[in-house]
């Protein structure tokens, strides 16, 4: 076999336990494997739909990170008064910016029955204390890459009023609902592999805080809801080299909350990838990421004014958001990107926050101007009283970059850019001072998202895409749901498909 087609070690399954070493058995109706959003509502609905249900998980508690979820419609939405949106044109754009690489019928599942699972979800939080509210997203032409539609749901409550942050409380809602409806959960117990009889999963050979293994043997069926692979070198390397680089370990801390790092080391898609498990079509596997959010006037956005790379160039029409920038700047000489604008800009654009609810009012200019200087004595950004000593002091050329200046302001106040062909109405002249600027360089990267190649209903396929008997999937280690990058153009996007497929799946497993 030549080294290209030799298996890599992950692939490999490990010998089984020794049957003296596995301890105890216990039979459930539906088995998940996993404790964060998805895991815990594939778990109590299955729960709620009558089967016997444990979950088995790494953590030692339930684990989440931020807390945006979307969903198309609920009664959250009509409450505040909102109307339906069509957003089928809307969805065709996004397949387009996904290079119709993704599974249709999972974003159409998504969009059709969000507003089923986010009310159920709703019911659930708010009888255990917590208020659903709807998060601020961009508002802005529906066919500008930084719109996003309304439909973000976050939790507050119990010391977390800052919407989009509040995850932790409603997985422990979660949680304790699932325990008072008869479910359990053994915690700080790690999935080793799955077991198979006459080709269909009927057992998680699990290990215990001890040491010890325990076969938890499920009647219906398994469902993986383990996160993502960020953590695993070798896994990055093969299904999203490009960014394997940017992730460092979070070793072996699987309570990990919200983390600008690797997080799991691809457990569960390991086992699935054991017991005969496909990859994904879609290759290679999107990387959740957002660029640098300083000087922006959205809540999802960067600045939409002037950006330079390191020579003092305009490279791009500015009118992207976050992921958008951080791909763009990544493509620039030495990866970086700087903003230059004026003081007219806190006045001259509308300004709201990232966190803040959509009924929250606009930023004013005072207190736009208030945050940059807070930002200046962060040393995030730089301010000076000419153009001039703002580029030097972020080590751009500075004749280069008076230049570009010069011809950009050109541009704006002749209302065309014909350069880039950026809307006239997003031209922003850099007029007043003070001035100031910063490096779009920082990105974040959260997560990567695929996994196993899964069908609609959540069924992981083996090579010929039919679904292995017994075995399920949920949450960010689904395969074929994004492709490029996650591009937040739907924020709270993945925590959406975790609720609204956590809940369908569940159910669907119960009813098997």
């Amino acid at each position: 076999m030549s080294e290209y087609l030799k298996p890599a070690s992950f692939e490999i399954p490990p010998p089984p336990v020794p049957e003296e070493q596995i301890t105890g058995t216990l039979t459930a109706d539906v088995v998940v494997v996993g404790e964060g959003l998805a895991g815990l509502c594939a778990a109590l609905s299955a729960r709620q739909a009558g089967a016997e249900t444990r979950i088995v998980t790494a953590s030692a508690r339930p684990v989440a990170r931020g807390g945006s979820v979307f969903a198309s419609y609920s009664r959250i939405m009509a409450a505040h008064g909102l109307p339906r949106l069509d957003l089928d044109d809307f969805f065709l754009e996004e397949f387009a910016a996904n290079s119709f690489q993704v599974d249709q019928r999972k974003w159409y599942t998504l969009l059709d029955r969000s507003e089923e699972a986010m009310d159920w979800l709703a019911d659930i939080l708010e009888k255990e204390g917590l208020e659903v509210v709807l998060e601020d997203a961009n508002r802005d032409d529906c066919h500008s890459p930084t719109w996003q539609p309304p439909g973000t749901h976050a939790f507050v409550g119990k010391g977390v009023t800052r919407a989009g942050t509040g995850m932790s409380l409603a997985v422990a809602a979660l949680e304790k609902t699932f325990l008072e409806a008869g479910g359990e959960v053994l915690h700080s117990t790690p999935a080793r592999y799955l077991e198979k009889a006459d080709g269909r999963v009927t057992a998680v050979v699990v290990q215990k805080p001890g040491g010890d293994y325990l076969r938890l043997k499920a009647r219906k069926g398994v469902i993986l809801a383990t996160g993502d692979f960020s953590a695993n070198k070798e896994m990055m390397a093969k299904y999203c080299p490009q960014y394997a680089p940017d992730f460092t370990s979070a070793g072996d801390d699987y309570d990990v909350g919200f983390a600008v790092r690797g997080l799991y080391r691809g457990e569960g898609q390991q086992m699935a990838l054991w017991a005969g498990a496909a990859w994904q079509k879609t290759w290679p596997c999107a990387v959740m990421i957002q660029g640098s959010r300083l000087g922006t006037s959205m809540p999802y956005g960067s600045h939409r004014g002037l950006r330079l790379n390191r020579r003092g160039e305009r490279y791009c029409n500015e009118d992207m958001n976050g992921a958008y920038t951080a791909l763009t700047t990544l493509r620039e000489p030495g990866g970086q990107a700087y903003a230059i604008w004026g003081s007219n800009y806190a006045r001259e654009t509308v300004f709201r926050a990232h966190g803040g609810r959509r009924e929250d009012p606009d930023l004013t200019p005072e207190q736009v101007i208030a945050n940059w200087e807070d930002q200046v004595s962060k040393g995030q950004l730089v301010k000076g009283d000419t153009v001039e000593a703002v580029a030097e002091a972020l080590g751009l050329p500075v004749e280069a970059t008076m230049e570009t200046i010069r011809r950009y302001n050109a541009l704006c106040r002749a209302g065309k850019d014909g350069d880039f062909h950026k809307k006239p109405k997003y031209l922003q002249e850099i007029r007043e001072a003070p001035f100031y600027g910063c490096s779009l360089s920082d990105r974040l990267f959260f997560t990567v998202l695929g996994g196993p190649r899964t069908n609609y209903k959540m069924q992981i396929c083996d090579g010929r895409d039919e679904p292995i008997p017994g075995l399920w999937c949920v949450g960010s280690m689904v395969g074929d749901m994004y492709a490029n990058c996650y591009n937040f153009r739907i924020p709270g996007q993945n925590y959406g498909a975790c609720l609204t497929f956590g809940y369908l799946t569940g159910k669907r497993v119960a009813e098997e």
